[in-house]
C-alpha cells in the first residue's frame, strides 16, 4: 500500500488516464478527491462505486481560480491535508495553421492547459508548505519536448507547462515537495477522438491515427502506474523532470535518483549549434 491514507488529489479524473490514475490510487490505499468537468462525468463516476468514507467527488472548471480555490478548501475540510495533486486535465486546442486558426480557440486551450495548472499548483503550494511534504504530478507528452506544426496551442501550453514544472522543482527543493510531469505516450483518449474528426489532416497526424487504429494506443495504466512511483516515497528528491510512461526506464529510477538529479536528464535544455 504505497498510498495509505495519502490524501490525493486527482483533477480531470473522469478522463482515461484520470480514471486509471484513480483506481491505482484506490489500490494502494489513497483518500480521494476526484474533479469533474460535467454532470454527466460525475454520474459516470458514480456508477464506478467510487462514492465512499474515502472519496470525495467535485466539479472543476481549472481555469476559474475561485472555484479552484474552493474545492481545495473543500478537500481540506474533508480530509484534513492534502498530500499529492495530479493534475490530468488539459485539452489540444485547435488544430491547423496558425495564421488560420481561432484566436479565441488558441488561448481558451493555454487558460486550460498553463493558467489552470498554476492555479491548482497554488492553491495546494500553501497546504504543502505547512506541511513540509507533497508532491506535484502534472502531464505534458511529445509535443513539449520537439515541434508540433499545427498544434501550437497544446505543444505551447505544455512546453511552458515543463518549463514551470522544473522551475518551481527547485523553488520547492529544500521544502520536500516534489514537482515532475509525465509524458503518458499515445493514449487512446477524448484527446484521440478530436483528432480522428480532422477533415484534412496533415501527413505526420494520417500516420499517428493509422498507428493508433492499429494498435490502440498506450494503455493508460503505463502513466498510472508512474504516477503511483511519483506519489509515493520511493520517489522523494526527484523533481523537476518530464519522464515517459513509455520510454524511460522509471521503475529503476528510486535507486538512481541523486545521479538523475546532478545531470539534465529529463529537461528541456538548448543543445548548443556547431
Amino acid at each position: 500500500m504505497q498510498l495509505a491514507n495519502r490524501v490525493c488529489l486527482i483533477a480531470g479524473a473522469s478522463g482515461a488516464i484520470g480514471d486509471a490514475i484513480a483506481r491505482r490510487f484506490q489500490e494502494e490505499g489513497a483518500f480521494l478527491a476526484l474533479t469533474y468537468f460535467s454532470r454527466k462525468q460525475q454520474q459516470r463516476e458514480s456508477e464506478t462505486g467510487r462514492d465512499n468514507e474515502k472519496t470525495l467527488q467535485i466539479p472543476l472548471d481549472i481555469r476559474v481560480r475561485e472555484h479552484v480555490a474552493e474545492v481545495t478548501k473543500r478537500v481540506t475540510d474533508r480530509f484534513g491535508r492534502i498530500d499529492v495533486l495530479v493534475n490530468c486535465t488539459g485539452i489540444l486546442g485547435p488544430i491547423g495553421p496558425t495564421s488560420a486558426v481561432v484566436e479565441d480557440d488558441w488561448v481558451h486551450a493555454v487558460e486550460t492547459n498553463l493558467f489552470g495548472s498554476f492555479y491548482l499548483t497554488r492553491a495546494v503550494l500553501p497546504v504543502m508548505l505547512a506541511q513540509s511534504m507533497g508532491k506535484i504530478i502534472h502531464f505534458s507528452g511529445g509535443g513539449a519536448a520537439y515541434a508540433r506544426p499545427y498544434y501550437s496551442a497544446y505543444s505551447t501550453s505544455k512546453a511552458a507547462l515543463v518549463r514551470f514544472t522544473e522551475s518551481l522543482g527547485e523553488e520547492l527543493r529544500e521544502a520536500h515537495i516534489d514537482v515532475n510531469t509525465i509524458a503518458p505516450g499515445a493514449v487512446n483518449s477524448r484527446m484521440w477522438d478530436q483528432v480522428r474528426a480532422l477533415r484534412d489532416p496533415d501527413p505526420k497526424t494520417v500516420e499517428e491515427i493509422r498507428k493508433m487504429e492499429e494498435t490502440g494506443g498506450v494503455a493508460p495504466d503505463r502513466a498510472a502506474d508512474l504516477a503511483v512511483f511519483l506519489a509515493s516515497d520511493r520517489s522523494n528528491g526527484l523533481t523537476g523532470r518530464l519522464i515517459s510512461a513509455v520510454w524511460d526506464d522509471w521503475r529503476a529510477l528510486d535507486r538512481r535518483i541523486p545521479e538523475v538529479m546532478n545531470s539534465d536528464a529529463g529537461t528541456l535544455r538548448r543543445v548548443p549549434l556547431r
